[in-house]
């Protein structure tokens, strides 16, 4: 065979084999695909997330609050979609899970199922002064926070969800862990779990699950407090946080939020989700200590 018949082989095998690979790469995830029907209750752009009040997914979960990944084809939805809005989509579970072939028709067609829009705080909101019990029967005001980075979440003592409660007052013990090594970010450490669970998880509840968790780390609450409130103080710091939560069957059915206030009391950064690291975190805190 001549050099110029070797070349044309050569390069009809490279045509050939980037041919499958940009086919292969066309390809839509593989993997199990479940029908999500629901309503939209926050919207998170930056993230790539809708969170969504669905009903019961056969053969996967009953229907709860949650968010869910958009995938990556179905980015066309944001700026469009909005929380009230009615929609369907396919569930895909490979490696991860996430939304696609996604249709929704909007809030103004449909019939509210009467449960409140989210909104999702942006850095430089500010923080308003809401007011919490923590696990030793003292109130706590935000406000007493100024000077001071403040990093809080939501959780309830009874969660069962591995993946919910539980990993958050993990990740912020590991904060807290990380942040010991920085005595001068340490000194200013202040975290804050706020229960979503106030008939249940009163002073005495929480001063056991924060012993839990908090153990050696911060044996006296120093830098990390939990607390609960009234419902309604409850219900208003969940809204304005972006957290959406309600109890079905028993078992409070929530998002997950994480937010970092800075020291003049005003959002600096939200973590939706569960997904974010410790270490992520715990840098993030000793650049707001700093400012």
């Amino acid at each position: 065979m001549g050099l110029r018949c070797v070349w044309r082989v050569a390069v009809a095998g490279m045509c050939v084999a980037i041919g499958m690979t940009l086919a292969s790469c066309a390809k839509k995830p593989v993997g199990k695909r479940y029908e999500l029907e629901g309503r939209v209750v926050a919207v998170d752009s930056g993230s790539k997330t809708l969170t969504v009040a669905h009903g019961d997914v056969p053969g996967l979960m009953p229907g709860m609050t949650m968010p869910f990944l958009v995938g990556r084809s179905e980015d066309w939805v944001f700026g469009k979609i909005g929380p009230g809005d009615h929609i369907r989509a396919t569930l895909v579970m490979t490696d991860h899970a996430e939304l696609q072939d996604i249709s929704f028709t909007k809030a103004s067609e449909t019939v509210s199922d009467g449960t409140s829009n989210i909104r999702i705080p942006e850095p430089g909101d500010a923080v308003p002064n809401f007011v919490f019990v923590n696990q030793s029967g003292k109130t706590v005001r935000l406000n007493q926070f100024l000077g001071k980075p403040l990093l809080l979440t939501f959780i309830y003592t009874r969660c069962p969800v591995p993946d919910f409660c539980p990993r958050m007052s993990n990740n912020f013990a590991e904060v807290l862990k990380q942040l010991q090594a920085n005595p001068a970010a340490f000194g200013k450490v202040q975290l804050l779990s706020i229960s979503i669970d106030p008939q249940f998880d009163k002073p005495a509840v929480l001063r056991r699950y924060g012993a839990h968790f908090a153990g050696s780390i911060d044996p006296t609450f120093a830098h990390w407090q939990f607390v609960t409130g009234s419902p309604e103080e409850v219900r208003k710091a969940a809204d304005f946080f972006g957290l959406s939560y309600n109890e079905n069957e028993g078992q409070i059915v929530h998002t997950v939020r994480t937010v970092l206030i800075g020291r003049d009391g005003k959002v600096v950064k939200v973590y939706p989700g569960n997904e974010w690291k410790p270490g992520e975190v715990a840098n993030d805190f000793v650049g707001a200590a700093g400012r």
